[in-house]
């Protein structure tokens, strides 16, 4: 796993047609060993089947084939899996990533798309793909065309991957947990921030706040504990709009199960800087 590389890049979704113009932050990410986005795939002992959706489809080009396996919905997000096969004649290094883009039903939620590639072999890649949404629908069964349209971010691919796909959110919605909370506290800078909500599901967690004024997201810095004890912490919030007053901060393959649990803002060194808040389930 030491050779693996997370590429993850923030998209303005105002904005994404303009990108080559306005310029776009990438950040690479040394894997040392495996991240919270293949865990969902590789941890046999965690049942993600129902969330799945099994496409195995097949689209080609002139960079070569790429397979869509299995789709997951998550709160907010979409977990892509696809295996890419290229050209004799297309020698991509290891650093090979293809973003893509995801209507749902006919509309673009995109905040933020993020993903990494495993070499199988020569031939072989597997790609996986983090699509952060804001305002997702509540529809119960979702159409999605997911079109794989850029090479390596910034080169436009000439015949895209497309594939359609019918998925279903019925059975998250179902094991979807809500903790309300619409409290407000002064976070490390001094900005006053009011969290609204706590979502977790049986994929992950997420923590929705928002200010008045743009924030630093390095402020942005949560930890959740349980009542025995046990914690984590939530360090990596994406902005959910441009002015960068409406954010999210996600754990991938935590799942709260329990009634309650304690909220904890904290800085970059994990030391506490507000008051604790009790959360409990809606």
């Amino acid at each position: 796993m030491s050779n693996d590389i997370l590429r993850v890049v923030d998209l303005d979704k105002e904005n994404r047609g303009r990108r080559k113009k306005r310029g776009i932050v990438v950040i690479f990410l040394l894997m040392v060993v495996s991240g919270s986005l293949l865990y969902l795939w590789w941890n046999r002992d965690v049942d993600f089947e129902a969330y799945k959706t099994e496409v195995g489809k097949t689209a080609s080009n002139s960079l070569g084939r790429l397979t869509l396996n299995e789709v997951i919905i998550d709160d907010n997000q979409i977990l892509l899996n696809a295996t890419y096969e290229p050209v004799k004649e297309f020698s991509p290094d290891h650093q090979v990533f293809f973003f893509p883009q995801i209507l749902v039903n006919g509309q673009d939620y995109m905040v933020r798309n993020g993903g990494q590639s495993i070499a199988k072999s020569a031939n072989v890649y597997t790609i996986y793909n983090s699509i952060k949404m804001d305002d997702f629908p509540t529809d119960e069964h979702l159409e999605l065309v997911i079109r794989y349209k850029d090479w390596n971010v910034e080169t436009p691919i000439d015949k895209p991957w497309e594939f359609q796909v019918d998925a279903s959110q019925e059975q998250l919605q179902e094991d979807r947990e809500i903790f309300s909370i619409n409290k407000k506290v002064k976070h490390v800078d001094q900005q006053e921030i009011t969290i609204d909500k706590i979502v977790s599901t049986p994929i992950s967690t997420t923590i929705y706040f928002h200010a008045e004024q743009s924030v630093v997201n390095e402020a942005l810095h949560f930890k959740i504990q349980s009542k025995a004890g046990q914690s984590w912490t939530f360090t990596t919030p994406y902005p959910l709009n441009k002015e960068g007053t409406r954010w999210g901060s996600r754990v991938d393959a935590l799942y709260l199960t329990e009634r309650n649990y304690t909220l904890i803002p904290i800085n970059k060194e994990g030391k506490k800087v507000g008051p604790m808040i009790k959360i409990k389930k809606d």
